[in-house]
């Protein structure tokens, strides 16, 4: 960036090709995300070099990008509209979470790249874009269906588990004994971060609308206490992300979120495009050598061919899963195409789980250069065929009934029920010993060194000490865990077999 350019004409300047660029790729029927990264790409060190990574002004508009971005998530995310989405939200959100994430590290780890390369890859693949699909919702007058509203509280449920991605990436990034130290502080001051802020903010939203004062006035103290709590993130070790997600989310509890969250569309739309430009800088871009690094021609287009295998093997995963397991949750095979294609356009998660990885240190130099590569690949090849698939769905419909019918449902119209106080104090049964089962890894890897190998001459004999030691003292939780989830599909098939029994019929094939 040229030392004698001032700030705001800078700042122009970004917006002017940003916009430009996203009309362009929004005339060409694609979402304007991909006009963002490609003004960063253009604007950054691989083209007109006018940006910078490394450049304070895209570093702090990028982090006021993330920021918003997070805190919005966070306010999406409200618990009473989770327990209305049923049975539904969870028990599919899991499945297509293990096999769009399975997916993408076997291809991935199959062609060679690292251990975590892979498994952050495969991270990618369920990042699907809430922003995106419920903007083509609202366009297409789609966001009453009962397919959609599903598809969204999948998303938001996802948003949700990948915040806690991060913190393991984070964690990671530190090593030893440190890193579990870090994951324990996460974990604290999540749960503290969202008691405070809730309690409190109740109380002040309460004190503020009693004495006269409007929206204005309590959409400015939740952004303040959001970058508050951001900063003690900060200072804790921890990623202002995971402070600005888990502010939003205790504000969404309270009676003024809803409005909170109308008050933040815009400022979300505005920095979000810096985000987006930010995160397009880096693309080929090494942090650690400062400097540009293109692949060879041969292995940039292997990793375009990557990219379009990773959205191919997603896109059979989500509709796998939702019209095999749909229908014991209420999703009828005739409208399980519809989810399935509403959970495929990858976007702003993709991009936070690349630039947290990529600055993280746990890739190696070539890797942590690809990563942000692979990450724009994906978005712009799920992005690119996501309508297109929409437009030709009667023959994605076509297609799935060639699928097994391990669960059939005669009834076309899809029926989600709630949740159950029996449902919930499941839920609630299976995140108690996974709490538990957590704390028991984290103490076996911070005493990973100090377990015997009891002189067993053979190879990975401490790592099987651990595990066995993990496995012993986890073995109950484990096992509550599995009898709850268990339960927990028992019961919703249970359900699902009865209301079959008045308009449908049960079937079971080998």
């Amino acid at each position: 960036m040229s030392l004698g350019t001032l700030p705001s004409t800078v700042i122009g300047i970004i917006i002017l090709v940003a916009i430009g660029l996203s009309v362009g790729t929004k005339k060409l029927g694609l979402n304007p995300v991909l006009g963002y990264i490609l003004a960063g790409f253009i604007l950054g060190p691989f083209f007109l070099n006018f940006l910078r990574p490394e450049d304070a002004l895209v570093q702090g508009f990028g982090e006021m990008g993330l920021f918003i971005l997070l805190f919005y998530l966070g306010l999406e995310l409200s618990l009473k509209d989770f327990l209305e989405a049923g049975a539904a939200s969870f028990g599919l959100a899991i499945l297509d979470m293990v096999a769009s994430a399975g997916i993408g590290f076997i291809i991935m780890f199959f062609f060679g790249y690292s251990l975590m390369f892979s498994i952050i890859v495969g991270f990618m693949l369920f990042s699907t874009s809430t922003a995106i699909v419920a903007k083509f919702a609202i366009d297409r007058g789609l966001l009453q269906n009962l397919p959609t509203k599903l598809a969204i509280s999948i998303l938001i449920l996802q948003d949700f588990l990948g915040i806690l991605l991060l913190v393991l990436i984070t964690s990671f990034s530190k090593g030893g004994g440190s890193s579990i130290g870090l994951a324990f502080t996460a974990l604290i001051f999540a749960v503290s971060a969202f008691f405070a802020v809730h309690h409190l903010s109740a109380r002040v939203g309460k004190w503020l609308i009693d004495n006269g004062y409007g929206h204005t006035e309590i959409t400015l103290y939740a952004l303040g206490i959001g970058l508050i709590v951001a900063t003690i993130g900060v200072m804790l070790g921890l990623s202002s992300a995971l402070g600005a997600y888990f502010a939003g989310f205790a504000l969404a509890e309270t009676p003024s979120g809803n409005k909170i969250k109308k008050d933040v569309n815009f400022m979300r739309d505005f920095f979000l495009v810096f985000f987006f430009v930010a995160f397009g800088t880096t693309i080929f871009y090494n942090s650690v050598e400062k400097a540009v690094i293109l692949p060879p021609t041969p292995e940039l287009l292997a990793l375009g061919g990557i990219a379009i295998l990773l959205v191919f093997a997603a896109f059979v995963a989500h509709a796998l899963i939702t019209s095999i397991f749909g229908p014991i949750f209420g999703l009828s095979r005739h409208d399980s195409s519809i989810t399935a294609i509403l959970l495929l356009p990858l976007g702003e998660f993709v991009v936070i789980i690349a630039t947290v990885a990529a600055g993280s240190g746990i890739f190696g130099t070539a890797e942590s250069g690809f990563i942000s590569v692979i990450a724009f690949l994906v978005i712009a090849v799920s992005v690119i065929v996501f309508q297109p698939l929409y437009d030709r769905i009667e023959t994605i419909r076509k297609i799935t009934k060639t699928v097994p019918e391990i669960f059939q449902v005669k009834q076309k119209q899809t029926v989600l029920k709630p949740h159950t106080p029996y449902t919930i104090s499941l839920l609630k049964r299976i995140a108690s010993n996974c709490f538990i089962v957590l704390c028991l890894g984290l103490m076996t890897v911070l005493l990973y060194e100090e377990l015997p190998r009891f002189g067993v001459p053979i190879i990975y004999s401490r790592q099987i000490t651990a595990a066995a030691v993990f496995l012993f003292f986890a073995a109950v939780p484990l096992v509550n865990i599995v009898k709850s989830m268990k339960r927990f599909f028992s019961h919703t098939i249970k359900d699902a077999r009865h209301e079959i029994g008045h308009s449908g019929k049960w079937a079971h094939h080998a």
